[in-house]
């Protein structure tokens, strides 16, 4: 399987989540339970499942209630705020596809990891990794139950 490099600082960044705010990461986890999120970031596609405690990088392709896709650059844009959540919707740079309830969660759900992002001691290293594409270590993919 090809290096997914979006895939891993997703994931590492939940599993930093996990141990350095765990109440966030647990808060995270319900908000957006039971849901598949499928994300395309420039050309790596991933399917990611939200449980009641736990977040799991799915396998190949399937359903998922809601559906992202940006580019690499554009998360940096927003990171950096030069653009904003609603710039990158409006102007088509950020896609977003669900129901209004699964997109409110998403919404919430985003906004909690955001929320632990800027506390967790960890993050600013992962981004600059993300930031220059270093590698990370991959996390194993899942069959979906």
């Amino acid at each position: 399987m090809p290096r997914q490099p979006f895939a891993d600082f997703l994931f590492t960044s939940f599993a930093a989540l996990e141990q350095e705010l765990p109440a966030i990461y647990a808060e995270m986890c319900r908000i957006l339970s039971p849901r598949v999120v499928a994300i395309a970031v420039d050309d790596e596609h991933i399917r990611v499942r939200f449980d009641a405690a736990t977040v799991r990088l799915l396998a190949g392709s399937g359903p998922a209630v809601i559906e992202v896709q940006t580019t690499r650059a554009e998360i940096l844009a927003l990171v950096d705020a030069e653009a904003t959540l609603v710039g990158s919707v409006v102007g088509d740079r950020l896609l977003l596809k669900g129901t209004a309830t699964d997109l409110l969660a998403f919404h919430d759900g985003l906004l909690t990891y955001l929320h632990g992002a800027v506390r967790a001691p960890s993050f600013p290293q992962l981004l600059r990794r993300f930031r220059w594409a270093s590698p990370l270590e991959p996390y194993q993919v899942q069959e979906q139950a």
